[in-house]
């Protein structure tokens, strides 16, 4: 199974929602989904995790609030430098488990 696979669309449709907003902000941002959504092991009670890798880090905020403002679902979100995910939060998620939306 792949990766994608494991993942709900209802979970795919709200990075949808998010990677859309973002892109208001920064068009060459890319939004994945990680986490229990990512390895299809989300509950009712899960968050969905959905990391943000931008050149324009210091509209990490703005990006923030124009979401969480916008989408109702539980989001847990993560704006980051692409050396911030190389250098730390690959350690923790595998490449399988950071699924591009």
């Amino acid at each position: 199974m792949s990766s994608r696979a494991r993942v709900s669309e209802g979970h795919i449709e709200v990075a949808r929602r998010v990677k859309s907003i973002v892109h208001s902000i920064d068009p060459e941002a890319k939004v994945y989904i990680f986490g229990s959504a990512a390895r299809g092991e989300a509950t009712a009670m899960s968050d969905i995790d959905v990391m943000v890798v931008t050149g324009v880090v210091e509209r990490k905020y703005e990006m923030m609030v124009k979401v969480y403002r916008s989408v109702e679902e539980n989001v847990e979100l993560h704006v980051v430098t692409e050396e911030l995910l190389e250098k730390w939060y690959r350690r923790f998620i595998p490449a399988e488990e950071l699924i591009e939306v």
